[in-house]
C-alpha cells in the first residue's frame, strides 16, 4: 500500500493545475473573523471559490442562533482553524479558547461538498483548533456537533480534516458528535477529544466515518489517531454501541492508532461493512478500547488494558497523570499518518522517547516504559 499522503500531494498538484486554467471564479482568500456574521460570511465567501481558503477565527465564543453552514460545488479547499488573535496577525495553539456553540438548539457547523456523482477533483474540508459544543441534531441528522460531507463520485477524492478539536455535550440521531461521509476518499481524526457526546435514539454518540470507495490499490479510508473517546451514550439500537463507527467496504482499510476509549456505553469501537459485501479490514494499534462491536473483526496489535489513568476525569481533566500506562506507549510515526507536532494543549507533542497514547501529551513526565 503506498501512502495516501504522497497520492493526495499529487490530487493538490492537481488541482492548482486545474486552478491555473481558470479565471471565472474568485482566488485564495485569508478570512479574519471575530463575531458570528463574519464567520458565516466568510464560510459563504470560501464556498465560492476553487481555490485554498482559509478561516481564522479569533479567540471567543460563537454562540450562533442557527447552524454555521459552509455548502459549495467548487472543489477548492477549506481551512477552518481558531485561536487567532484580533488581527490574525498571532495565534495561540489551544483549542478550548475558540468555541463554537449550539446552545442545545441545533447542530453546531455543517461542511458539504455538494457535487453529485463523477467528479474529476473533491476539496479538503479541514476544522482545527476549536471547541465544539452543545450541538443538537435534530429528527434523523447525524453529527450534532460538525457534519462533514462530500457527494462526489471517482475519480475525485475527499478529504475530511478534524484535527486538535474538542467535541463536547453534543447528541444527533447517529454520531451525536461528528459525522463524516465520502462517496470516495478518506476521513481523518486527529489529536482530539471526544466527551459527553450522544444518539439518544440510536448509536455512536462520538463519530461515524462512512467512506464508500477510495483510491485503486491505496484502500485506506479512516484514520482515528491520537484520539480521547470518554462518556458516550445511546440507544444502543440493533446492539451498537456507543463509541465510533467506522464503515469498511471492501478491499479499504481503517485504522485507530495511540487513543483511549473510557466509559462509552455498549462498545467502543463499531466495524461495520455495507450489507451483502465483504468487508474491508481495521488494524487497532496501540490503543485502549475495552468491547468491539460490528461485522468486521478488527486485527489488534499492541493492546493496552487497564485504566487509562487520567488526571481528574470526575472533574472533566482527561490530560495524563504521571503515572499513566499510557505514557510513551503511542505507535510513532506510522507512514501514512503525520501528525501536528503539539497536542490538543498546544504542548510539544512528543517529549519522550515515543507518543504519549490519547489527545494530550504529558508534559511533566519522561517515563521511558510502560505498564500494563
Amino acid at each position: 500500500m503506498h501512502s495516501p499522503l504522497r497520492s493526495f500531494a499529487f490530487r493538490r498538484a492537481l488541482l492548482v493545475a486545474a486552478l491555473a486554467l481558470s479565471t471565472a471564479q474568485a482566488g485564495a482568500a485569508t478570512y479574519c473573523a471575530a463575531s458570528v456574521t463574519e464567520l458565516q460570511n466568510a464560510l459563504s465567501a470560501a464556498a465560492a471559490s476553487i481555490d485554498y481558503d482559509e478561516i481564522r477565527l479569533v479567540r471567543g465564543t460563537y454562540a450562533n442562533p442557527s447552524t454555521f453552514v459552509y455548502g459549495s460545488n467548487n472543489p477548492g479547499w477549506i481551512f477552518l482553524g481558531g485561536g487567532w488573535e484580533p488581527g490574525c496577525a498571532a495565534r495561540t495553539l489551544d483549542a478550548t479558547l475558540t468555541v463554537l456553540d449550539g446552545g442545545g438548539t441545533h447542530q453546531v457547523l455543517q461542511m458539504a461538498y455538494t457535487v453529485q456523482g463523477a467528479a474529476a477533483l473533491a476539496p479538503r474540508l479541514a476544522v482545527e483548533n476549536v471547541t465544539v459544543q452543545n450541538g443538537v441534531a435534530s429528527g434523523f441528522v447525524r453529527g450534532g456537533g460538525i457534519s462533514m460531507a462530500s457527494f462526489a463520485d471517482a475519480p475525485a477524492q475527499a478529504e475530511l480534516w478534524v484535527e486538535n478539536v474538542i467535541v463536547r455535550n453534543s447528541s444527533g440521531y447517529f454520531a451525536g458528535g461528528v459525522d463524516m461521509y465520502a462517496v470516495r476518499g478518506m476521513a481523518r481524526v486527529v489529536n482530539s477529544l471526544f466527551v459527553g457526546n450522544s444518539a439518544p435514539t440510536s448509536a455512536f454518540g462520538h463519530l461515524a466515518i462512512t467512506v464508500n470507495a477510495t483510491e485503486a490499490g491505496n484502500g485506506q479510508v479512516a484514520i482515528v489517531a491520537n484520539d480521547t473517546f470518554v462518556d458516550g451514550t445511546c440507544a444502543g439500537s440493533g446492539g451498537r454501541g456507543c463509541g465510533i463507527y467506522i464503515g469498511l467496504p471492501n478491499g479499504t482499510r481503517g485504522d485507530v492508532l495511540n487513543s483511549v476509549f473510557a466509559n462509552n456505553a455498549i462498545a467502543d469501537i463499531g466495524v461495520e461493512k455495507p450489507n451483502g459485501t465483504a468487508g474491508g479490514a481495521l488494524f487497532v494499534d496501540s490503543t485502549l478500547a475495552t468491547t468491539f462491536g460490528g461485522n468486521v473483526t478488527p486485527t489488534i496489535v499492541r493492546p493496552i488494558v487497564g485504566a487509562p489513568g487520567f488526571v481528574d476525569a470526575a472533574g472533566g481533566n482527561y490530560r495524563l497523570r504521571n503515572d499513566s500506562r499510557l505514557l510513551n506507549r503511542g505507535l510513532g510515526t506510522p507512514f501514512f499518518y503525520g501528525y501536528n507536532g503539539y497536542d490538543l494543549d498546544g504542548g510539544l507533542r512528543v517529549r519522550g522517547p515515543a507518543l504519549d497514547v490519547g489527545a494530550y501529551e504529558n508534559q511533566v513526565a519522561l517515563l521511558v516504559d510502560g505498564f500494563e
